[in-house]
């Protein structure tokens, strides 16, 4: 039986050469995929749509106004979408929780009232109402510039409140000896947020205890306030139970001299007071008196 000779070379050129350019074909499909790809990609980013930003910079639990914000083409995506405001009426009249930076997109989460042309606004950031929340309201005071840190206090900021009252002891237990009629101050509330001010009146967000507190001290017209500003990032409680001041705590404590009459004698506390210069006496005229002259 004769063996027949067969070539499989060709056999192999031809598999080669199919499986080329299969690789051509497959190279060639997975580059257009990349680049449609990269050019939606592309796409996407160059992709603005017209949103609210801010023109300076916005200060928190303001009102927003008008030339505070304008509408821009800005680039959008799924990062900075939400919650984009495209008109500038949307947030006019809206007070933010937060300080605004210029150019800075105004976005429904920063805004804390709830409804347009809110002066300001009584809850904080991310508070809502709930059956176990605190009842919070807004009280205003009264406080003139010298007792308000100058009158330089702006909204948003956090101060203690002073509260000078007048105190009346009655008159039997004056006669101990003890006590005596007079005004007493005592820091009385703090961490309190200022939510607005007009000139002289100031809105302080209280809870209802406080704010009834200060409607009946307003109302008794014997009690003033002062206000303190506190650093931004303080928000301790100071321990008041040892705190409040009197004339007379003031003078123990600081050593102040308490007046004194002066008697009869010239003194004053045991120091001696010197005695007037007397006025010069005068000097007898001991020049002889003229001689008349004899007559013409």
């Amino acid at each position: 039986m004769e063996l027949e000779f067969q070539d499989d070379r060709r056999r192999g050129r031809i598999v080669m050469g199919l499986g080329l350019v299969l690789a051509i074909i497959a190279g060639g499909a997975a580059y257009y995929a990349v680049n449609q790809a990269q050019q939606q990609v592309g796409q996407g980013a160059l992709q603005k749509v017209p949103v609210v930003v801010a023109t300076t910079l916005i200060q928190a639990r303001q009102a927003i106004q008008a030339d505070q914000v304008a509408v821009r083409q800005v680039p959008i995506d799924d990062t900075n979408l939400n919650g984009v405001a495209t008109e500038v009426s949307q947030v006019v009249g809206r007070v933010p929780a937060v300080s605004i930076l210029q150019g800075q997109l105004v976005t429904s989460n920063m805004l804390a009232s709830s409804a347009e042309n809110s002066q300001f606004s009584i809850l904080g950031p991310g508070e809502s109402v709930t059956p176990d929340s605190e009842y919070w309201r807004a009280v205003s005071i009264t406080v003139p510039d010298d007792l308000a840190v100058g009158g330089l206090l702006e909204a948003g900021q956090t101060v203690d409140v002073f509260v000078t009252a007048v105190v009346t002891v009655p008159p039997e237990i004056v006669a101990t000896g003890v006590f005596y009629s007079d005004r007493s101050t005592k820091i009385t509330y703090q961490n309190m947020v200022i939510l607005a001010r007009r000139e002289a009146f100031y809105v302080l967000r209280a809870n209802l205890a406080v704010a009834e507190e200060i409607a009946h001290l307003q109302a008794s017209g014997t009690a003033m306030f002062s206000l303190a500003l506190r650093p931004a990032i303080d928000q301790r409680i100071a321990d008041a139970s040892d705190l409040g001041e009197t004339t007379n705590r003031i003078i123990a404590t600081y050593g102040l001299p308490i007046p004194e009459p002066i008697d009869g004698r010239g003194s004053s506390g045991g120091r001696p007071i010197p005695a007037p210069t007397p006025f010069p006496t005068p000097t007898p005229d001991l020049s002889p008196a003229p001689s008349e002259s004899p007559s013409p």
